[in-house]
């Protein structure tokens, strides 16, 4: 699930203590029926068969997962649905589904990565860019042409800007005809903006305590 959601922002490997043969059937169909995803050519792994991480995932299950090195590392503290219902699956998925989804958010957005962060900031330190985002702001696919109704700028400098939010990983980018069309990415600006909340929460601590 990782590496369909999130292969964009992390290099996706999945290990664990005592790796059975194959994938658990059960999962293996919920994820094919329910979300689309194949893992026909996946296999389990042992700890041994994966390059050290820098972001270390455990999920709990009720496993003692040994001290791997690595720079980060966070446990979900899931519940191993081996041998039970379909629901209590699509449970735990759903579950391991919205972290992906918050934890590639928090990757694009520099949390592990002050460079990126400020990166990221410098990007949004712009007039227009601040206004493109105020009109995706709704969440909507909105056509450049659209976007340039309600900007006095022409289409090559939208291009430029939009560029620059694609490749902070901002807002999302799709061709259709001649036009690209452009939707915002909220969960990575809300990251953006937790982090930066965070930096100025700490700068103020810091400096009451000196």
């Amino acid at each position: 699930m990782a590496q369909a959601l999130a292969a964009d922002a992390l290099i996706v490997y999945s290990a664990g203590t005592n790796p059975a043969n194959r994938i658990n059937p059960d999962a293996a169909r919920l994820l094919a029926s329910e979300f689309g995803i194949a893992s026909d050519d996946l296999r389990p792994k042992a700890l041994s068969q994966i390059p050290e991480p820098d972001i270390l995932i455990t999920m709990g299950c009720g496993v003692e997962c040994p001290n791997l090195p690595a720079a980060y590392r966070e446990d979900w503290g899931l519940e191993d649905p081996t041998g039970m219902s379909d629901r209590a699956f699509l449970h735990v998925m759903s579950a391991i589904r919205q972290r992906v989804i918050g934890l590639r958010a928090r990757v694009i957005a520099g949390e592990f990565d002050r460079e990126r962060l400020a990166s990221n900031l410098k990007t949004l330190g712009d007039a227009n860019r601040l206004r493109v985002i105020e009109l995706l702001w709704d969440g909507e696919e909105r056509c450049a042409c659209s976007l340039l109704e309600n900007l006095d700028i022409t289409q090559p400098t939208l291009s430029h800007h939009m560029a620059a939010l694609r490749d902070a990983g901002i807002v999302r980018t799709r061709k259709d005809g001649r036009w690209m069309h452009y939707q915002l990415d909220h969960d990575v600006l809300d990251a953006i903006a937790a982090l930066l909340g965070q930096s100025l929460a700490y700068r103020v601590e810091t400096n009451e305590t000196t």
